[in-house]
């Protein structure tokens, strides 16, 4: 069975941003698993991740960072109607959590695509029974 991953902005955010602390842990978890994970975002996290680094490093460096991500292997999930409404679920349900909107919109793409493994530095999502929460940075 292929291994998949949905990898979380935060994490994205570290790997791409050199002056992050968290930049060195985070390259070399992400190296590592790109050789033998699928990894798939939604189309959410790629605007938040291109909003942090167009803001962090600038319009030009920023958006070099993103058209690489976009020109990679990664699986980009466009989000969908029906992924709202369940992310409007995900949310009122977990809402007790600290779990957000755009975390939502992680759960219900998850949820569709059948992912049980996160990658993230959100320590929100260790409260959400059925995935299992991968921290790079510990």
């Amino acid at each position: 069975m292929e291994n998949v991953v949905f990898i979380d902005t935060n994490i994205w955010c570290y790997y791409f941003d050199q002056s992050a602390e968290e930049h060195e842990n985070v390259s070399k978890y992400l190296e590592a698993l790109f050789s033998s994970t699928k990894v798939v975002v939604n189309t959410v996290i790629i605007i938040e991740l291109a909003h942090y680094l167009i803001k962090n490093l600038g319009p030009i460096r920023g958006r070099e960072k993103v058209d690489k991500l976009l020109q990679s292997d990664l699986v980009i999930q466009d989000f969908s109607l029906s992924q709202t409404i369940v992310a409007v679920t995900k949310l009122a349900e977990y809402s007790h959590t600290g779990i957000g909107g755009r975390d939502a919109t992680i759960l219900a793409t998850m949820e569709e695509l059948g992912i049980k493994q996160l990658v993230t530095h959100d320590h929100s999502f260790k409260q959400i029974d059925n995935i299992t929460v991968e921290d790079p940075i510990k």
